[in-house]
Parts: structure tokens; C-alpha cells; sequence
């Protein structure tokens, strides 16, 4: 059973607290004079030893790329429907643009997909390799910001 409470508490409006914590997921905040260029939903594999396949929410801003992080629900997140789907957002990791590297991912057989590896290591990967270069790279360049080729199959964000 859950429980979901409304709590206020001086001046401050009624927050929704959970007895799970976080799982519900966290908001995006914005950084201070930051803008958002695309925010959509994207096939990305998440997991920690195995990656599942699901469409979690992919927001790129001007100075950072953030994809919402299911974590232990991502192998539940398109199995168990609509309602998980509703219920569970994510909690949202990002990558600054400064530095990050785009380039062919692999994971077990499927060499399909897009890998964006930040500067400290991070990786996220995005199903349909050609579809989801083509769109980081259009909506990049369609608010000035170029991606150079740093190698075979492999580019950088420029700005």
C-alpha cells in the first residue's frame, strides 16, 4: 500500500512526500540563464549489469544534455504498462555539453546504438544509431551549436 501525503509547513506550500523516497523522480531544474532546446522522449537502454530498452525523457538545453535515469524500475518500465509508465519519471543525470563526445555505442550484439560519453566518464545510450545522431545533430545546429568529426564514427560538441 502506498501512501502519499501533502505537507506544509510554515510559509512554504504543501510538498508531495512519498513513503518510497524518490522513486516517483526529481524535477529538472534549470541552471540560472539556461534555455531548453528540444525536450522529448528518446529509446535509451538502461540498467546497471543488464540494460533494458525504454523511453525516458531526453532534454537538451543550451549548455547540457540530461536524460531522466529510471534506475530499478527500468526493466519494469514498459513491461507493466501505462501506469508505471505515468507513475515513474526518473530522476534526471546530466551531461554539460562542454566536452561531450558522440559516437557509435555497443552493448552485448547491438552495435546500433548512439553512445554520449560526458568528460568524467559518463555514458548514456540511445537505441537507433543514425536516427539519433541525426537528431542531436539537427537540433544542435539549428540553435548554433556544431558537432566536428574527432574521428572515425566519433564527434564533439563545438559551440
Amino acid at each position: 500500500m502506498r501512501f502519499i501525503v501533502l505537507h506544509a509547513t510554515g510559509n512554504q506550500p504543501a510538498q508531495r512526500l512519498t513513503d518510497k523516497g524518490d522513486e516517483m523522480g526529481k524535477k529538472l531544474e534549470l541552471y540560472p540563464g539556461e534555455n531548453i532546446l528540444v525536450d522529448t522522449k528518446r529509446s535509451t537502454l538502461q540498467g546497471k549489469k543488464v540494460k533494458f530498452p525504454v523511453y525516458s525523457r531526453c532534454v537538451l538545453t543550451d549548455q547540457r544534455f540530461v536524460y531522466f535515469d529510471l534506475g530499478k524500475m527500468a526493466p519494469f518500465h514498459m513491461q507493466l504498462g501505462i501506469l508505471i509508465m505515468l507513475l515513474v519519471k526518473g530522476n534526471p543525470v546530466s551531461f554539460p555539453l562542454e566536452g561531450l563526445r558522440a559516437c557509435r555505442g555497443k552493448y552485448a550484439r547491438n552495435k546500433k546504438l548512439l553512445e554520449l560519453k560526458a568528460i568524467d566518464g559518463s555514458v548514456v545510450l540511445l537505441n537507433s544509431f543514425e536516427k539519433s545522431l541525426e537528431w542531436f545533430r539537427d537540433s544542435l545546429l539549428s540553435n548554433g551549436i556544431g558537432l566536428s568529426q574527432a574521428g572515425e564514427e566519433e564527434w564533439q560538441v563545438t559551440p
